[in-house]
């Protein structure tokens, strides 16, 4: 595909979700190069859905490299603590790893998983690690997942599209953890089941270490793109949209020209785009 006639469709997209009255964040970035390929409102801050759990799971991570756990650590699920939306555990109570949890946590966005994770670090411990160690400006968790009295008494979950390409850059580079944890945890990402927002539309493989979010309104995704010629970040941030459909569509249509262009490059990207 010819680069003006991927950046159309990213535009024609854009424009789209703005006049359905929607809010468009993206950013993607070769992080082999460290070119800027797509740029708008990286920087706002959204709420974050499940995005968030990427930071978690790195937070817990950094907890093992400094030996305060081990993923072999297993910690009691109560039945309190088993939330309705579960897919995992409505087995029902009983012990389990940390690295199940994590696991769980990412790969099917499990928010019974992610919460007896919050409990374990502490949101203090979350928010400390985004801050100081990946450099997150406008990431913080004030919130475990489904708490809506929290969200009624104004505490909320939130990232940013710049945020993120720090996170998975870090990740990328192996600035962050060990080269074994950053190995593990890219193979956790890699595991993603959610296929249907920035990959709804793409046909054949695409290796991507990703991780969704959706609520009311809104729908995200970011990761990682590998192809041969590029390493690309990518996160796409759809807010006040009619409807989870529209939004995954939304999503979908933002990531197929981006995909299909690095997929067809034949040498390491040069321009910056903003839309």
């Amino acid at each position: 595909m010819h680069q003006d006639d991927w950046q159309a469709q990213i535009r024609q997209e854009v424009e789209r979700i703005l006049q359905a009255g929607g809010r468009v964040s993206l950013l993607a970035r070769d992080l082999r190069g460290g070119v800027t390929l797509l740029a708008r409102e990286e920087g706002r801050r959204v709420v974050s859905a499940s995005t968030i759990k990427t930071v978690v799971m790195l937070a817990l991570l950094e907890q093992v490299r400094l030996g305060r756990l081990s993923l072999a650590d297993s910690i009691p699920l109560k039945p309190e603590e088993i939330l309705e939306d579960t897919k995992v555990f409505d087995r029902g109570v009983g012990q389990y790893a940390l690295g199940e949890l994590m696991e769980w946590m990412i790969i099917t966005s499990d928010n019974t998983a992610s919460n007896a994770l919050i409990s374990l670090l502490g949101m203090d411990t979350v928010n400390r690690y985004a801050r100081e160690t990946l450099g997150m400006e406008e990431t913080e968790l004030q919130r475990k997942m489904l708490d809506w009295q929290a969200v009624q008494a104004g505490r909320n979950n939130y990232t940013s599209a710049r945020d993120m390409e720090r996170a998975f850059g870090a990740l990328y580079r192996r600035s962050i953890l060990t080269p074994q944890l950053c190995r593990l945890a890219m193979g956790v990402l890699f595991r993603q089941r959610w296929k249907t927002d920035a990959f709804r539309y793409v046909c054949g493989p695409v290796a991507a270490a990703h991780k969704t979010g959706s609520l009311d309104h809104l729908n995200h995704d970011t990761g990682i793109l590998f192809f041969r010629y590029i390493d690309c970040f990518y996160g796409f941030f759809v807010t006040e949209i009619p409807n989870n459909d529209f939004g995954e569509r939304a999503i979908g249509l933002l990531a197929k020209p981006l995909v299909e262009h690095c997929r067809g490059l034949q040498a390491p990207p040069e321009r910056r785009m903003g839309v």
